[in-house]
């Protein structure tokens, strides 16, 4: 059975996500000013005795050579009577704010998809779990990844994935709901592909409904996995003028709602059709026979994708343990702050 939405959870984590956004920027504003009032304190109260000791020196070098007569001179002791001494640059290190310099400890941003990493070997996908339509199938078949699980089946869509016994193991048929609780907690990443079988829907909404409880049933079964929304692939120029289903601006649709379904349930959205789509957004004629279904050299072009856009950990938003650290850090710089004000 579908289990129900998660629309209060998301309130909570969007309150969460607004929350640290506000108090990350008192940190910046709070650091920055203790920072400056650190920097200019320690500026102004070594200039002066650096003044001081120039004047002592240039008092002590023109007696120096009163002292003595002019042709007694070197030529470069002269030069130097002449010359007035420069102040030397302060050695004082600069003051550094005290914010986090850990970029893993900053919360992802789920709004923006998976940014470019450095490639990743086929070792990664070990420990993942391929779930999608027809189009999954043929990535596993033609990318070369022998590694890796996969529940892909041609025809599944978001809601057949709690009706349909498409996977068959250890002498029993599931659909992938029930495979994915018999396999609790196995898999590290989660990669989901689903939409062309659903761009018919008269409904778009209920695809992203539907969807989302695609995404906490992988969450709940394996609360540990980096779980990766891929957006829908395009389709050839040719399918896509010659269907009124098939078409990117359906898909292009589609993916707005994936997006946003990333940003609401905090998972990763990947954008890999940029990854095989010509200049103008369709998949390349060469790429396909039938305007829809990769052929080998697009799949290996996908996987490439995969690689290249891969996280390290499960990443996290503004949960309560970071708000309460970002709070913690607000108080640390503006007492900071308040004693370099003190000083001055």
């Amino acid at each position: 059975m579908p289990i129900k939405h998660y629309h209060s959870s998301y309130q909570r984590r969007k309150k969460r996500r607004n929350l640290y956004i506000l108090l990350a920027s008192l940190i910046t504003l709070a650091a920055a000013a203790g920072c400056f009032g650190y920097v200019w304190l320690r500026t102004s109260s070594a200039q002066q005795p650096d003044r001081m000791s120039v004047a002592a020196a240039d008092s002590q070098l023109e007696s120096s050579a009163s002292s003595l007569p002019a042709e007694s001179l070197p030529e470069e002791s002269a030069d130097m009577a002449n010359t007035v001494l420069s102040e030397p640059e302060s050695s004082e290190p600069e003051s550094s704010a005290a914010l986090p310099q850990d970029e893993s400890a900053l919360p992802y941003d789920f709004t923006q998809p998976v940014p470019e990493t450095e490639p990743v070997e086929d070792s990664y996908f070990s420990d993942a779990l391929f779930i999608g339509d027809s189009r999954t199938q043929g990535f596993i078949l033609y990318s070369g990844l022998s590694n890796t699980t996969s529940y892909a089946d041609r025809g599944l869509s978001v809601d057949k994935v709690f009706t349909d016994t498409v996977i068959s193991e250890n002498g029993g048929d599931y659909t992938v709901a029930d495979a994915l609780a018999h396999h609790q907690g196995e898999f590290n990443k989660v990669y989901l592909m689903f939409g062309i079988n659903e761009l018919g829907w008269s409904y778009p909404q209920i695809f992203q409904d539907r969807y989302r409880e695609v995404v906490a049933t992988v969450r709940e079964s394996q609360p540990e996995a980096i779980i990766y929304v891929q957006s829908i692939l395009p389709v050839s120029r040719e399918k896509s003028t010659g269907s009124d289903i098939y078409n990117m601006e359906r898909v292009n649709l589609f993916n707005g709602l994936l997006k946003e379904l990333a940003a609401e349930e905090e998972v990763c959205y990947l954008d890999v059709s940029s990854g095989v789509a010509d200049e103008e957004g369709y998949l390349p004629d060469d790429a396909s026979t039938d305007g829809v279904h990769l052929n080998k050299t697009y799949c290996v072009k996908w996987l490439d994708y995969l690689k290249t856009h891969a996280l390290a950990s499960q990443p996290s938003g503004a949960s309560e343990d970071a708000v309460a650290s970002a709070e913690a850090s607000v108080e640390e710089a503006l007492e900071e702050a308040q004693q370099s004000a003190a000083q001055s």
